[in-house]
């Protein structure tokens, strides 16, 4: 789908990375880094959509280490989260 000029998946692409950033400089202007699992989550979801992106212009090898290194990111995000 595509809303003005922009693929549904750009949009989330670049939600998810306001997202992040604003988690990341919360937590660097205000020495609180207890939302460090959420800025993870959303980093490992915006991961996951350029895998998925880059596996939609055929660069099959980029796409498995975008997913690869998005699973890793989520499996962090969890584990933190459990101990929070």
């Amino acid at each position: 789908m595509v809303i003005g000029g922009l693929s549904l998946l750009k949009i989330l692409r670049i939600l998810l990375a306001i997202l992040t950033g604003s988690f990341a400089l919360y937590g660097m202007l205000a020495d609180d880094f207890t939302y460090v699992p959420l800025m993870l989550l959303f980093m490992g979801g915006m991961i996951l959509i350029m895998g998925i992106e880059e596996y939609k212009n055929n660069k099959k090898v980029l796409a498995s280490l975008l997913i690869a290194v998005c699973l890793f990111i989520f499996y962090t995000s969890f584990e933190t989260m459990l101990r929070w």
